[in-house]
């Protein structure tokens, strides 16, 4: 028999169940089951918590906009009042220097309509002193010439040249020559693109602040210019030393001729033959200019109304082949109309010629755009005139350019 002490392992049977190993196996899968509902609840309690917390953030956050809302709404409100009565002001005061009340003054005409759009935020001192500086460069550069054509000379230099101020041998400041701004220059994001106040502080400007600048500067100097318009674009015609009309396209400092803005394809025979184009604007002309500058800054704020309407008919009491004003006037009959023919259901057009509301609405239309087409305007488009602009810088329109300023500069030499 063998030795069952010898160290071989003994076959073991199946494990049967006491009543002791049956309780704690059974407890320990009560534990487990307890401690899993347990988990279970802190993983809902978490769910709910952070789902409370996502509810406040929310209710926050629209607490927040509310408030923003709310307060957007107050300022805007207190904007639109204490603007408008800012408008009504700067009318005045343009009409009573239009109708002789006031002395004229283009520098504060210009700082008027853009210190009101910027809602009297502008300081006209600084503006003024900054002219002022301008000027003094001008006559320092003049020398002691100081006749017109040096003082041409010199407003030339300072918008197209570096200029370096010195002090005891030594320079003391520099003067950057003025550049066209070619983002957004029609001020459609940024409506203080087209300001002479952004000219002066950036040093960059487009075809409505460089003509303005220099014009001012040159009544200061005694150089006799004017004001002149193009589609879309303004520009300078300066009376050369014997006496002859040049036209200065100040957005590239160039002498130009009446060719290259005939080019554009949109100057009419009409606009030719009513003066709306190419010719000069009198002093009072140009201060008539600042009014529908001032309208079309309100409408951009509030769009067209009785405001702008009224500035476009004070603009064209002086100003009568106003351009932009007959714009205003259309785009003002086509917004009353738009409002009446929205507020009558949107009728068809042969319904809305019928209604008594809307008839001389549209008759109003059709008056103001026949008014544009007498003047001679057309339309030119965005990109045909970035295109029109570029062809400055052509070899044809730069030789044509040295020829005319060839032309100035020869008397203004002697």
């Amino acid at each position: 028999m063998p030795n069952s002490d010898l160290g071989v392992p003994k076959p073991q049977g199946p494990r049967l169940p006491s009543l002791g190993n049956l309780a704690d196996d059974q407890q320990a899968r009560m534990r487990a089951q307890n401690q899993a509902n347990m988990d279970e609840v802190d993983r809902y309690n978490a769910q709910q918590a952070q789902g409370n917390q996502l509810i406040e953030e929310a209710r926050e956050d629209f607490v927040k906009i509310e408030r923003q809302r709310r307060e957007q709404a107050e300022f805007n409100a207190h904007f639109e009042a204490s603007n408008k009565v800012l408008y009504g002001a700067a009318y005045d005061a343009l009409a009573e220097m239009l109708d002789g009340r006031r002395q004229a003054n283009l520098p504060l005409a210009v700082f008027i309509v853009e210190n009101t759009y910027s809602n009297n935020k502008l300081n006209y001192s600084a503006f003024k002193a900054r002219m002022d500086e301008l000027v003094h460069m001008c006559q320092g550069l003049a020398g002691a010439k100081d006749s017109p054509a040096a003082r041409f000379v010199a407003l030339q230099q300072l918008m197209t040249d570096t200029v370096r101020v010195s002090y005891a041998g030594k320079v003391v400041s520099k003067h950057l020559p003025y550049r066209y701004d070619f983002v957004d220059f029609r001020g459609k994001n940024d409506y203080t693109k087209q300001f002479v106040s952004k000219l002066l502080h950036t040093g960059t400007g487009q075809c409505h602040s460089m003509p303005l600048l220099y014009k001012m500067l040159a009544d200061q100097l005694g150089v006799k210019s004017n004001l002149s318009m193009a589609p879309n674009h303004s520009y300078i015609q300066v009376v050369g030393p014997d006496g002859q009309l040049y036209s200065y396209e100040t957005t590239n400092g160039h002498f130009t001729t009446d060719a290259f803005y005939m080019t554009s394809g949109y100057v009419k025979t009409a606009a030719l033959k009513t003066r709306a184009y190419m010719d000069t604007l009198t002093s009072r002309q140009t201060l008539a200019y600042q009014v529908t500058d001032l309208a079309q800054g309100y409408a951009h704020y509030y769009g067209e109304d009785a405001f702008t309407e009224k500035c476009a008919k004070l603009a064209l009491k002086y100003y009568p082949q106003s351009v932009q004003a007959h714009i205003i006037l259309h785009n003002a009959a086509l917004t009353r109309f738009a409002r009446a023919y929205k507020k009558a259901g949107s009728p068809t057009k042969e319904q809305a010629m019928q209604l008594p509301s809307l008839k001389p609405l549209w008759a109003e239309v059709v008056r103001s755009n026949q008014g544009l087409a007498a003047i001679g305007y057309e339309e030119i488009p965005p990109e045909q005139y970035a295109r029109w602009l570029n062809s400055a810088q052509d070899e044809q329109h730069r030789q044509e350019s040295l020829q005319a300023a060839a032309g100035f500069l020869k008397p203004a030499a002697r």
